[in-house]
C-alpha cells in the first residue's frame, strides 16, 4: 500500500471521498493512503452516512488530522473492516505515545473518556473501497464534546506518519497472509 504524508493544508468536504482522488491528487495508484491536516465541513449531499443526510447533520471541525484510504478489489463489508483496522491502529498509536490507555474505539469512532476524537466513514465506489478518519487537532468548531490531539500533547504530523506506516504495512501483512494458504473444499 502506498502512503504519502501531504504538509499543505487541505480543508476537506467530503468531495475527496471519491475513487481516483488520491491519484489525481498525489500521483498514487492503486491501493493507498494519505493524510493531510485541514479544516472539516461536510454536509449536504456531500454526507456518505444516510442518517446524518437525513436529520440534516454536518460533520464539522476547525482542524483535523485527515486519512482517506482507497483500496481496490474489496466489497463494502471489507471496506467496512479495513475502516475498523485503521481506527485500532491510530488508537493504538496514540495509546503507544502516551504510554497509557487513554483512546479506545467503539465501532469506527474513537474517545478519550466521554469526549469523542474522531469522524470516520466507509463506502465503496464502482471500483474501489474508500474511507475517511478525521482526528481533532483542537476541539475548536467541533459540536460535540471532543477530545482533540493538542490536549493530549501530540504532535499531528508525526501521529499522522506513524498512522500510514503502520496501516500500510498491516494491509500489506494481510495480503502477504493471504498469498501463502491454499483453499479447503
Amino acid at each position: 500500500m502506498k502512503t504519502h504524508l501531504e504538509k499543505e493544508e487541505i480543508p476537506y468536504t467530503g468531495k475527496q471521498l471519491r475513487s481516483h482522488w488520491l491519484l489525481e491528487r498525489f500521483g498514487l495508484s492503486g491501493d493507498a493512503i494519505v493524510a493531510f491536516v485541514g479544516p472539516c465541513h461536510v454536509s449536504g449531499e456531500d454526507l456518505v452516512d444516510v442518517d446524518d443526510f437525513r436529520f440534516g447533520n454536518v460533520v464539522v471541525g476547525d482542524r483535523m488530522l485527515h486519512f482517506i484510504v482507497e483500496i481496490f478489489r474489496i466489497d463494502l463489508l471489507g471496506v467496512v473492516f479495513a475502516q475498523r483496522l485503521l481506527c485500532g491502529v491510530a488508537a493504538d498509536e496514540i495509546n503507544r505515545e502516551l504510554n497509557e490507555n487513554v483512546v479506545r474505539r467503539e465501532g469506527d469512532d474513537l474517545f478519550v473518556g466521554d469526549a469523542k476524537l474522531s469522524v470516520s466513514i466507509a463506502t465503496i465506489s464502482p471500483v474501489s473501497g474508500l474511507i475517511h478518519l478525521g482526528l481533532n487537532i483542537t476541539d475548536e468548531g467541533v459540536p460535540v464534546k471532543a477530545a482533540c490531539l493538542d490536549n493530549l500533547g501530540l504532535d499531528c504530523y508525526k501521529l499522522g506518519a506513524k498512522v500510514l506506516e503502520l496501516f500500510s504495512a498491516e494491509v500489506d501483512g494481510c495480503l502477504q497472509a493471504a498469498l501463502k494458504v491454499k483453499p479447503v473444499y
